[in-house]
């Protein structure tokens, strides 16, 4: 993976898609919850075994690992932006499938997991193809039925832990409008819960889905992956003008032979 350059967008994202019943959802979730309680509830922790992650591409785990070198340089020119704020919210897409989004969002939320002090969400909101769970070797499913808790657990790889939440999970399929509602609730709840420091979306290709759209919002970056062989300039651009002057950019060039991903 090798970063390209940043980039602050121009254009103006397109309307939003209709929230219509968000504000009770977050009511009826948040109701069990005190935003003023000093130690929030534990989550289940859950192992995950570092040979199999080795197995699928993740490493940022690993600060021995020269690999994972090109996810720290692109951790650290995402820490240089926005330094006034208290959390960072930072989305990871692709124009069209088959870039490495996954493994990207995976290897950069684990690469801020070893900065001191960082508390990390990571966000698997890809409903299309919810993978973050198979790729760390968790079980297909929640195991419980909450559409809040039961969705969050807290990653550890030898010690060190970020905190998941499976907004999207089971098989892909296009999210309606309350699905949506449901997912962005269910993200207002654990950063109440947890106050991350950074938040991460995994989400599905820009080009091909406008549910991109309500999490690109609460970010305050987006991370745009490429592929050799695979990306197109245009591609890119179009992105470029679906994300407000608000927003930076930053964009990546993933499965490049030298780094051998």
């Amino acid at each position: 993976m090798e970063i390209i350059k940043n980039i602050t967008s121009r254009s103006r994202m397109p309307d939003r898609l209709d929230g219509a019943g968000l504000t009770d959802l977050n009511t009826g979730y948040l109701n069990g919850y005190h935003a003023h309680e000093e130690c929030p509830p534990l989550l289940d922790i859950s192992p995950v075994s570092p040979t199999f992650l080795y197995s699928n591409r993740i490493i940022a785990f690993d600060s021995d690992s020269p690999m994972a070198h090109s996810y720290d340089v692109l951790r650290n020119q995402l820490l240089n932006e926005h330094k006034d704020r208290e959390t960072r919210v930072i989305s990871v897409t692709a124009p069209t499938i088959g870039c490495g989004t996954t493994v990207t969002a995976v290897n950069l939320a684990l690469s801020f997991a070893r900065v001191p002090g960082a508390n990390v969400l990571l966000v698997d909101a890809n409903s299309r193809n919810p993978s973050i769970g198979n790729i760390l070797g968790l079980s297909a499913k929640p195991p419980v039925e909450d559409p809040i808790r039961g969705w969050l657990t807290t990653v550890d790889i030898r010690g060190l832990r970020s905190h998941l939440l499976r907004a999207a999970w089971g098989a892909g399929k296009i999210p309606l409008p309350a699905d949506l509602a449901r997912m962005t609730a269910q993200v207002e709840f654990a950063r109440q819960l947890l106050k991350p420091t950074i938040v991460l979306f995994d989400l599905p290709p820009m080009l091909s889905s406008d549910e991109v759209i309500p999490f690109v919002d609460m970010s305050d970056t987006a991370v745009i992956v490429l592929a050799i062989g695979k990306s197109k300039l245009p591609e890119l651009e179009i992105c470029r003008s679906y994300l407000g002057s608000e927003k930076s950019m930053q964009v990546v060039l993933n499965k490049t032979k030298r780094h051998g991903l």
